[in-house]
């Protein structure tokens, strides 16, 4: 079972949302700032899939809390029942798997695409939920919890634990039906005091378990079994599952959720439609790219996984046909493939979620030429933090590592995946006042230097002479006195040297532009904690500047944008 289209209405913080997802990757993963409603978009596949009758809804579960306008959610789907197809089912509403809704739109299903069906959930102030299979051609026709519990639609969330017991909205329930054996085990128990109990039926999943285990790396130490649970001197409600005495529910967060994945692929023989909430929740780095692999293979040819995450670990594992990038503006939810049809593009594209994995997951994001920028921004950062009282995190932004001469390349990657970002580089290079005037033609603000300078060509021409001496001696502490004393001979700058120490003469502003040029053309900064260094001696010295240097309309004009209200929504 696969999902190839989803639409919302006034669900949460949703107001509408139409998204599709491609044909080609049956590996989702939706990634983007936080409270960008990926997490929402999983819970309305959930409820539009709901197995049974008892969907609870609350008032605040309608966009702005309105119960005046209905909750609707349609999803597209294909790969269901054979049952499905049946005339006196649901064959006469098969679908396209992209078609829209409307009155005279035809949605019949083509002979080179997959048959689709469309299930649509509603729930208006009555809170009473009505699930339908709809298209353009026929009156919306009623879906039975029996038939929806037929679409395998796996949930992996924080609440993991009820796949490892033999309850109601169990996945073992897909394994065996437990309820005779349940009843029989609880009566067998409290007349023999629970030590006779026998769930052996229940143990066929044992072998199962030992897989699923072995593939994802997690150890058992006796053959699995099931066994009553008795909590307070009484005898539960449940059946868990044990390794020896062990209950599975005792085992770690990760190894949790992975065994409940696999139980999830396995009980729908890997044609189940799973979500993942938070992917990286309780696993190292390492089951994290195993996990991803492990999905990408055993999900080419059935199933679908649809995924969320706030680890860069994940983006980068991920290719650019499993990405899409999720924004939340006013109540209006977008997802954007980041595949498009250049492969130059793509392979651009690729290489910056490898790159700026962390990038993709902030709002808005200054592009830095490089990592000296990149340190000067977080000594920026420090600076906003102690005068202004809030950091960019709490704006939504972001750093990304242009790369140098790609900046313009990574800017454009971003940009056109929907987030709001701003360039900082230098000056140096007339070739790129093209590039510069484009970007700020579509939108980017770009902040640099005087030409032709550098970051630290700007810093050594403005900064007073005793903050030169300090930016100095980051290089001398970083480089050694002697090398930094054989660049200052090959380019005659005067000075004075004590040992480790060396003090700069009254230079002219000539021989400030040389030191600038030096400092530059020999890389003395250009490691992200030595551009914080350089930063920090700037905003030491920050109210001797004078307030028309170019260093401090830049800051002050960078500041400006990281404070502009930023453009995430709920």
């Amino acid at each position: 079972m696969r999902i190839t289209s989803l639409k919302i209405q006034n669900f949460r913080g949703i107001r509408e949302s139409e998204i599709t997802f491609p044909l080609d990757s049956r590996l989702i993963c939706l990634i983007g700032a936080g409270d960008s409603t990926k997490s929402t978009l999983l819970k309305a596949i959930e409820w539009v899939f709901w197995p049974s009758w008892n969907l609870v809804a609350s008032d605040s579960d309608f966009y702005c809390n309105n119960v005046e306008n209905a909750i609707v959610i349609q999803a597209t789907f294909s790969e269901f029942p054979e049952g499905f197809y049946a005339e006196d089912k649901y064959g006469l509403y098969l679908r396209g798997p992209y078609a829209e809704f409307g009155e005279g739109i035809d949605d019949e299903p083509k002979d080179d695409l997959p048959c689709c069906l469309t299930i649509q959930l509603t729930i208006n102030a009555s809170l009473e939920p009505k699930w339908e299979i709809v298209c353009n051609r026929l009156e919306p026709r009623i879906i039975s919890q029996n038939d929806r519990r037929q679409l395998f639609v796996g949930t992996i969330g924080n609440n993991v634990e009820k796949d490892l017991t033999w309850g109601k909205y169990s996945v073992l329930q897909k394994y065996a039906d437990s309820k005779g054996i349940l009843h029989e085990a609880y009566t067998t128990s409290l007349r023999e005091m629970a030590q006779k109990a026998d769930l052996s039926k229940l143990d066929d999943v044992s072998s199962t378990l030992s897989d699923v285990g072995k593939k994802y790396g997690i150890d058992f130490s006796t053959e699995v079994k099931s066994r009553l649970l008795i909590q307070g001197g009484s005898f539960s409600s449940t059946v868990g599952l044990f390794d020896g005495d062990v209950p599975l529910s005792q085992f770690g967060m990760g190894s949790q959720r992975l065994l409940s994945m696999g139980l999830n692929i396995g009980a729908a023989a890997g044609n189940a439609l799973l979500l993942i909430d938070e992917i990286e929740n309780g696993l190292e780095p390492y089951r994290l790219r195993n996990l991803i692999n492990e999905f990408r293979s055993d999900h080419s040819a059935a199933g679908q996984i649809l995924m969320t995450t706030h680890s860069p670990i994940v983006v980068a594992e991920c290719l650019i046909s499993e990405l899409m990038v999720v924004h939340s503006v006013g109540g209006t939810t977008t997802a954007l493939f980041l595949r498009g049809e250049d492969p130059e593009a793509n392979d651009t594209m690729q290489g910056e979620v490898r790159r700026n994995a962390e990038a993709f997951l902030s709002k808005r994001l200054i592009v830095c030429e490089g990592k000296t920028e990149i340190g000067f921004i977080r000594a920026f950062d420090k600076h906003i933090a102690k005068t202004r009282g809030y950091r960019m995190a709490y704006k939504g932004v972001g750093t990304a590592d242009g790369g140098g001469s790609s900046t313009f390349k990574c800017a454009n990657v971003l940009h056109n995946c929907g987030y709001d970002i701003c360039i900082l580089m230098d000056s140096d290079k007339d070739s790129e006042d093209a590039d510069k005037q484009r970007m700020q033609a579509a939108g980017v603000p770009v902040f640099d230097w005087d030409k032709p300078n550098a970051l630290e060509e700007q810093c050594f021409s403005e900064l007073p002479m005793s903050a030169i001496q300090d930016v100095l001696q980051l290089a001398v502490d970083k480089k050694g006195a002697d090398s930094i004393a054989a660049h200052l001979d090959r380019s005659s700058i005067p000075y004075q040297r004590n040992g480790d120490r060396i003090a700069l003469s009254d230079l002219s502003p000539e021989q400030l532009t040389m030191l600038g040029k030096t400092a530059k053309n020999n890389n003395w900064y250009k490691l992200i904690g030595l551009g914080e260094q350089l930063g920090s001696v700037v905003f030491q010295y920050w109210d001797e500047l004078d307030a028309e240097s170019k260093i401090k309309t830049v800051v002050t004009s960078l500041s400006n944008w990281v404070i502009q209200n930023d453009k995430a929504g709920i």
